[in-house]
């Protein structure tokens, strides 16, 4: 993996410790993404007890749930695709709400620094019908609006989330489970002035038309 390097010059104390932090987290993440699936990948091919599928979830499970609960308390110290991708891998593993809900408050937070790739995040609900977690994706622009009480995002924030929405519609648009009122919603979560233009929003609904949805 890849890592920035920065001269010591070049940043703060705190930014330090922030930067050490986001690089511990990351080798963590990767390492034991790596072993588990590496566990999986065995478990497939020689067959295991299905004690022994849990027992290694249930640990996964304590992981992910370890490193939300030592997250650095400061609203931006963790990049927000970085904490999309434990998000990702926290739904998955089934992890307690309250840690899913830190989680999604700390993303929601910084969601105009999101990627359009990390929101990718697949729904691992066996009642969904969709590929992707859309509900997911409609709670985080709902707390992004709401969690500005006092107005400290700028219009530029904004306006990069609307582009964000509007290529993640396009791309969840694809998705013939994907329902006329699940669309709605998420094009409609942000106010009319997030869109300095509606050309994405338009593609977004060209897509969605074409990909034979009938999905009330």
């Amino acid at each position: 993996m890849k890592k920035q390097c920065f001269k010591e010059s070049e940043t703060s104390p705190n930014q330090q410790v922030s930067l050490e932090y986001c690089c511990w987290f990351e080798d963590a993440c990767i390492l034991d993404m790596d072993y588990f699936v590496k566990t999986l990948s065995n478990i497939k091919q020689k067959g295991v007890r299905a004690e022994s599928v849990t027992t290694s979830w249930m640990k996964k499970r304590f992981f992910v749930e370890t490193l939300v609960s030592v997250l650095p308390p400061d609203k931006d110290s963790i990049p927000c695709n970085f904490l999309l991708r434990l998000l990702r891998t926290a739904n998955m593993v089934s992890v307690d709400s309250t840690y899913r809900t830190e989680l999604e408050n700390r993303i929601s937070w910084q969601l105009d620094q999101a990627s359009l790739k990390e929101l990718m995040i697949p729904s691992f609900s066996h009642t969904c019908g969709t590929l992707l977690d859309v509900e997911l994706i409609i709670r985080l622009v709902k707390r992004f609006l709401s969690l500005d009480h006092d107005g400290s995002k700028n219009g530029a924030a904004l306006v990069k989330v609307a582009k964000l929405v509007d290529c993640y519609l396009a791309e969840a648009g694809l998705d013939a489970n994907l329902s006329l009122s699940q669309f709605a919603a998420l094009a409609g979560a942000l106010p009319s002035h997030a869109r300095a233009t509606d050309d994405g929003l338009y593609r977004a609904i060209d897509t969605y038309l074409k990909s034979g949805s009938k999905a009330p």
